[in-house]
Formats: C-alpha cells, sequence, structure tokens
C-alpha cells in the first residue's frame, strides 16, 4: 500500500505515523537519558564540594603510637667525681751496671717482654772476672795450706815446751806465724769474695717483675759504673691514674674510695684512690689525686682516660637507662600528660647504677615518661599507653644510643 490512500474515495494526503510500540520505547530512552544526566550531575557537585571538617572528641578516629610508661622515682643515686688524666707507671725502674770498663756480650730481653725478679737481661764479658775468681779461688787454697801447717806447728810446740824440750821464744814464734797464716786466710777469703762480686755484676738481672719499657743496651757497648741506663722497666707491670682537680673537687675525695675508669674501645677497670697529694698549686689552684688502677692489658703509661670516683650516694631522681633518648647527642625523655601526649623535654643526667640513671633536672617525681617506643616518638605526638605485656618487641628501645660511657 502507499504512504498516501484515498479516504471515502477522494485521494487526499495523510502523515505516515509509526507504530505505537516504537513511540513508546523511544520515550523510555529519552527518560533514562535524563536520569543519567542528572545523576552525572550531582555526582560531579558532590565531588566539587570543600571535605568536611574531620570529627573531633570520641567519635575521631587516630592512629597512635603504642607505647608503656614509668614514673620519675625518687630513690638513692650514686654521687661520683668525673676525672680524667694520663695513665703513668706507679714505679718506673732504671737498670744500669755496676761493672767498669766492659763490653757487653749479651742482650736477652726487648721492650715490652715480661721479665721476673732476678731473669737474666744481660751480660757483660766476664772472661777476665772468670780468670781473677780462680786466681783468687788458688790463693785462698794455698793460704789455708799454710795455716793449717802453722796449726800443727803450734800442737807440736804444745808438747815440746812442756817437756822442756823447746824455749819459750821459739813457741811464741810459731805461735805468731799460726796466727798470721790465720789472718792470711782471711785475706784470701776476702779477695775472692770480691772477685765473686765483680764476676756477678757482669750479669744484669731484673730487679723486681714487671715490663721492659725501654732498652739502651746494644752488643759491643762499653760501660761505666753509675753510666747511661740499660733498660728501664714497670715494676710489677703497675699504673696509676695521676688526675688534676680544682681544689674544690679535691674536699670529698679520699684514700680508699673506689673508682671506674674507661678508654674508648677497651672494658672498663676498676681502681682505687691510693692517696691525695699534700699540695696545692697556688697559681693554678688544682691539686694531684693518684688512682692504683688494677693490673690490664689494656692499659699503658701515657694512655688518656677518663674515671669516676665514687663519693658516696644521695637521694634523687631515676628513671631507667633505656627511657633516655638522645637528639644531636644530648639526652632527652618523652614526658606523657594526662591528654596522653607526647611532650619531649631535655634533661640533664646523672650517675647509671643497675640499669637507672640520674636525673638532675628536667623532669619532677610522680610524672611518667615514654620506656618502650620512646625513640619513635614525636613532639606533640598522641600515644596509646599499655603494659608490657601488650607491647610490641619492636617498639622498645631508644633509638639513639648514650654517646659515651660516662
Amino acid at each position: 500500500m502507499d504512504a498516501l490512500t484515498d479516504v471515502g474515495g477522494g485521494p487526499s494526503f495523510a502523515t505516515h505515523r509509526a507504530p505505537r510500540s516504537m513511540v513508546a520505547r523511544y520515550r523510555n530512552w529519552v527518560g533514562l537519558a535524563l536520569i543519567v544526566g542528572v545523576v552525572a550531575a550531582g555526582t560531579a557537585y558532590y565531588v566539587m564540594q570543600p571535605a568536611a571538617p574531620a570529627a573531633k572528641g570520641a567519635d575521631a578516629k587516630v592512629t597512635a603510637l603504642t607505647v608503656t610508661v614509668v614514673p620519675v622515682q625518687q630513690g638513692m643515686i650514686p654521687r661520683s667525681l668525673v676525672v680524667t688524666g694520663s695513665l703513668a707507671a706507679r714505679d718506673e725502674l732504671p737498670i744500669g751496671t755496676e761493672t767498669i770498663g766492659l763490653a757487653l756480650s749479651e742482650v736477652l730481653v726487648e721492650v715490652g717482654d715480661h721479665v721476673t725478679k732476678g731473669q737474666l737481661l744481660a751480660r757483660f764479658n766476664d772472661r777476665l772476672l772468670r780468670a781473677t775468681v780462680q786466681q783468687m779461688q788458688a790463693s785462698l787454697n794455698e793460704a789455708r795450706a799454710n795455716a793449717s801447717e802453722a796449726d800443727a806447728n803450734v800442737h807440736r810446740a804444745d808438747q815440746l815446751v812442756k817437756n822442756g824440750w823447746m824455749s819459750g821464744k821459739d813457741y811464741d814464734n810459731r805461735k805468731a806465724g799460726a796466727l798470721t797464716t790465720a789472718a792470711r786466710v782471711g785475706v784470701a777469703e776476702a779477695n775472692l769474695a770480691l772477685a765473686q762480686a765483680q764476676l756477678r755484676q757482669a750479669e744484669v738481672r731484673a730487679p723486681a717483675d714487671g715490663t721492659i719499657t725501654q732498652r739502651s743496651a746494644h752488643l759491643g757497648a762499653v760501660m761505666s759504673a753509675g753510666g747511661t741506663e740499660l733498660f728501664r722497666m714497670i715494676r710489677d707491670d703497675r699504673v696509676e691514674l695521676v688526675a688534676e682537680l680544682p681544689e674544690t673537687d679535691l674536699l670529698p675525695v679520699k684514700q680508699g674510695q673506689p673508682v671506674t675508669l674507661g678508654v674508648e674501645g677497651a672494658a672498663e677497670v676498676q681502681g682505687e684512690v691510693r692517696f691525695v697529694e699534700p699540695s696545692v698549686d697556688q697559681k693554678t689552684r688544682v691539686g694531684r689525686v693518684r688512682i692504683d688502677v688494677a693490673k690490664s692489658p689494656d692499659l699503658r703509661p701515657g694512655m688518656f682516660v677518663t674515671g669516676r670516683i665514687l663519693l658516696g650516694q644521695q637521694n634523687g631522681l631515676t628513671v631507667p637507662e633505656k627511657a633516655v633518648v638522645y637528639q644531636d647527642s644530648k639526652p632527652r625523655l618523652y614526658v606523657i600528660g594526662a591528654d596522653n601526649t607526647a611532650e619531649l623535654r631535655s634533661v640533664q643526667l646523672g650517675p647509671r647504677d643497675n640499669g637507672q640513671i640520674a636525673v638532675l633536672s628536667g623532669v619532677k617525681a610522680g610524672e611518667h615518661v615514654a620506656l618502650r617506643g620512646a625513640g619513635y616518638l614525636k613532639n606533640g605526638e598522641a600515644v596509646t599507653i599499655v603494659d608490657d605485656s601488650q607491647a610490641l618487641p619492636s617498639t622498645g628501645e631508644a633509638s639513639n644510643p648514650a654517646p659515651s660511657r660516662f
């Protein structure tokens, strides 16, 4: 059929209309498009709006670091005095010779060798001295033989005089001869002792136990009595710290007080105040304290050491040493307030003892400081306080260790 139809028998023009189902479908699509456009516009408007402020109060969700806290306690802390100085040999012995005109034939020790009392260190050429000893020994034997003969003559003269066969003058001569030969025995014995002493002096022996610190002996050198020393040694390997202190610090230092000494990279060594020197320098107002140091292979004369003299105990504030954090090499503590926020405070520390450290300033008794987790905090941060059983193992240590042992 054509698009134009004749209605009522005559030709007429009429518009062609789509079926009703197609019109309804078209309207649905248009409505859906409008809805999608409205939703997209609303979404864009919502996204472009500024963010709402965060909730405050109990409904806020805040992520806080977990820490444990300990109170600042009042307790007894050691009272000490820091001293510094150089180690010195307590008794350094020079070793020389008493021989004259003899050359060194043996040198048996070197610098650093440990020697015992009486140990042979060096020997001079003693052939001449040995020959002299032999000569003196022969002279003594001769004198003793003459004395024995003279004594026998006197004994026979006793019988002759009693029987009247010898005059008194001859008897007296025999007795005088016996006394003379006895005296010559004494002279020979003295000469032998002198020769033996000179022979012993050809051997240089250690006067005490200790360590050789200097050697001037060389093979072939001819030494004179009282001349250049051959060796120098530290007696019994004992060293001491000679510490200089202002006169005001000398008053509490007493003989016998314990001292802890240390050298960077070496284990601590215990010592004891040996005595305080009786005079103070009039210009510098500085006195000296001599501290006896226990034997240690790590401590040698000339080393610079730091020591702490324990003067006693006093009442003061203490915290665990692990609660202290170091920033820029300065000690600090995180004080946890009532609102569970961390306040960073600079503190002045005192001596340490059994894991506790004295706090001389910066905190008050009863305040709580962060212990485990302190090394991860920042000033003003909120924290969550838990006990040790709930704290994480990785949040317990200060991030910055103490810069030194003292």
